[in-house]
């Protein structure tokens, strides 16, 4: 019977429910996109492109523990550091010293401007970095000397500079004439300037440092195994990655991306779903209450209260998960268009893609549906607005009699309110104790 009630109510009174399905739907949304974004910040990664054939990655652990004290309770986070940390470059002897490992190159990074026209900003390695990223190689000319550099074949190509050309360009140390060398090929987009490794590292800003060392093992040797020797033999002077985390130390950015998703998702995220859990109770409560006259006359002619609040459940059942999954695509949207932001200004590397797995999809529409149905059969107190239906559940019966008289508006006078009061209708029920049958 109440299955059946409930189903007449949702097809034939569609009205009465819509202020619950639209509070489900903009409920299921918050819950969608804000769960999308702490996905994504939990499980973002950037496949490595410069270190693609370095199967294993030696560089300084770019985030630090931070002991925070919560009255007695001390709590260890790890924060992504401002900028990058460098390797020590005496480390490269240490490295190269492991059985197994075939090639060891150190990497160090500093900017490069040049003042020719059409030669877009660069970025300054050292000579032995050559050959780390895929496809880089010397094309035309020689190694560099003191004094001299190699540029990437098309930076020169845009600013029609040619080996034997100076090229007066400005470093971390100062401005300063170099002589083109030579020309190799570089990853596409990569605009670089090689120098000579003494060159190198005097004008780099940071001498004696490396951003990290690339290992490749010898023929018939196992990085996973090698890896471990590493960590063994450094002992905690350096991380040692391989894999998908070589990502993270090509482009630090990542892990303070990870922090402003995760941060984003799950500190707003749990703040707006908190209220749009508590609003969608009380609408759900209010729109539940609003019907006391009808539950009224389903109690004059028999039904329980708990056969109400079965009838309250099963419209929240028919309603909350066709809302709450119609909520997720404008969710999913909203998403999107958040992370698009974050990306637009510069707070999440680019290429970290919107992780929208089934979690978060599955897990709005349950609390959405869980939240609709805590007002029908939760006790009074369990969930923000479960009181008010649960009392609607159970009405005197007498209500909708007393409903059906017509009771004095607040418009009428104090007269015609007094009068209506103490007509002989209406006296015995306010005077009389109310019998237990009614309940």
């Amino acid at each position: 019977m109440t299955t059946g009630l409930a189903r007449a109510a949702v097809r034939f009174r569609p009205a009465s429910f819509a202020g619950t399905f639209l509070a489900l739907l903009f409920a299921s949304a918050i819950v969608t996109a804000c769960g999308v974004l702490l996905q994504t910040g939990l499980t973002a990664s950037l496949a490595p492109a410069r270190y693609a054939d370095a199967p294993i990655l030696v560089s300084a652990e770019q985030q630090v523990e931070v002991t925070v004290v919560h009255g007695e309770d001390p709590d260890t986070i790890a924060q992504a550091l401002p900028e990058r940390a460098r390797l020590d470059a005496s480390l490269t002897a240490a490295v190269a010293a492991v059985p197994g490992v075939g090639q060891v190159r150190p990497d160090s990074t500093f900017p490069v401007s040049a003042a020719a026209s059409g030669l877009p900003g660069l970025t300054g390695r050292g000579w032995a970095a050559l050959g780390i990223a895929p496809g880089e190689r010397l094309v035309e000319g020689r190694a560099p000397a003191d004094g001299e550099l190699v540029l990437d074949a098309a930076s020169a190509r845009a600013a029609h500079l040619a080996p034997g050309a100076v090229l007066a360009v400005d470093t971390p140390t100062g401005p300063a004439s170099y002589r083109v060398s030579g020309l190799a090929d570089a990853q596409p987009g990569r605009a670089t300037a090689w120098f000579a490794d003494g060159a190198a590292d005097r004008i780099s800003g940071h001498p004696g440092r490396v951003d990290a060392l690339a290992v490749r093992p010898a023929p018939g040797t196992d990085p996973s195994a090698l890896a471990r020797s590493l960590r063994h033999a450094l002992d905690g002077k350096a991380q040692v990655t391989t894999g998908q985390q070589r990502g993270a130390v090509e482009q630090p950015a990542l892990l303070r991306g990870k922090e402003v998703l995760a941060g984003f998702g799950g500190s707003f995220g749990g703040t707006a779903t908190m209220t749009a859990v508590f609003v969608l109770a009380g609408t759900i409560a209010l729109a539940t209450g609003q019907r006391a006259r009808e539950f009224a006359l389903l109690r004059t002619i028999g039904a329980t209260p708990r056969q109400v609040r079965r009838a309250i459940a099963t419209e929240a059942v028919l309603v909350a998960p066709v809302a709450s999954a119609i909520g997720v695509l404008p969710g999913l949207a909203l998403a999107r268009w958040w992370f698009g932001e974050l990306v637009a200004r510069g707070a999440v590397p680019a290429g970290v893609s919107l992780d929208a797995g089934p979690l978060p999809l599955l897990v709005s529409v349950a609390l959405c549906t869980v939240t609709a149905l805590g007002p029908a059969g939760s006790r009074p107190g369990a969930v923000p607005g479960c009181g008010p239906p649960r009392r609607s559940a159970r009405p005197l019966p007498v209500r909708a009699r007393r409903a059906r008289s017509g009771r004095c508006s607040a418009r009428c006078s104090p007269r015609a309110r007094s009068r209506w009061r103490w007509s002989p209708p209406n006296c015995p029920v306010r005077r009389r104790r109310t019998p237990r049958w009614a309940w």
